[in-house]
C-alpha cells in the first residue's frame, strides 16, 4: 500500500514538473516575441469573435480576488481557500457549474491551452487573444504551484463533493466550509 501511494505521488509529481516545463517554454516563447508560425492575411473577424468568447470561459470560471474584472457580474470568490493548511489555493478555476476545484482537470486544461497557444499563437495574437490565454494559463498555474508546497505533498481538490454537488450558488455569495 506504502509502495503504491508513494508511486502515485511520483506520478503526479512528474505530471506537474512536464506542465511546468510546458508553461515555462509558453512564457518564455512569448517574451521573446513568440516564433510562431506566420499567419497569412488577416484574421477572419468571425473566428476573433469565436476565440474571445471562447476564452470568456475561463474569466467565468475564475476563483479568487479577481485582479482584473473582465466579466462585469463576477466578483472575488473563494478568497479563504486553502487558509487551514496554511497555503493560498484561492486561485485556480471552478470545475463546472459548481465550486469545486479539482487539480487534474485544471492541470489537463492548462495543458491543452498551453499547446494551442505553442501551436496558433501567431494567430492568437493577430486576433488579439493571446494575453487572455496567458492570463488564464498563469492563473491556473499559480494555484497548480500552489497546491504542492512540498516534494511530498499534493492538494487535488479544494471543497466538498457531498455539499457542493447539491448546492448551485454564485460562488461570490457561497457560505460553506471548503476543505
Amino acid at each position: 500500500m506504502a509502495r503504491c501511494v508513494r508511486c502515485c505521488c511520483c506520478v503526479l509529481v512528474l505530471l506537474l514538473v512536464a506542465l511546468g516545463v510546458t508553461a515555462a517554454v509558453v512564457f518564455v516563447r512569448n517574451r521573446n516575441g513568440g516564433g510562431d508560425r506566420p499567419v497569412p492575411g488577416s484574421v477572419d473577424h468571425k473566428y476573433a469573435e469565436a476565440l474571445a468568447v471562447a476564452l470568456q470561459f475561463f474569466q467565468v470560471q475564475k476563483s479568487g480576488k479577481l485582479v482584473k474584472k473582465e466579466i462585469p457580474w463576477r466578483g472575488d470568490s473563494a478568497v479563504d481557500d486553502g487558509q487551514e493548511a496554511g497555503l493560498d489555493l484561492s486561485r485556480g478555476m471552478y470545475d463546472a457549474g459548481d465550486h469545486i476545484k479539482f487539480g487534474f482537470p485544471m492541470a489537463f486544461t492548462a495543458t491543452m491551452l498551453s499547446w494551442s497557444v505553442l501551436e496558433y499563437g501567431g494567430a492568437m495574437e493577430a486576433a488579439k487573444q493571446r494575453d487572455s490565454a496567458i492570463d488564464a494559463l498563469r492563473w491556473i498555474m499559480d494555484y497548480l504551484v500552489n497546491a504542492h508546497p512540498s516534494h511530498d505533498v499534493l492538494y487535488i481538490q479544494v471543497g466538498d463533493p457531498e455539499v457542493d454537488h447539491k448546492c448551485w450558488e454564485r460562488p461570490e455569495t457561497m457560505s460553506e466550509k471548503r476543505p
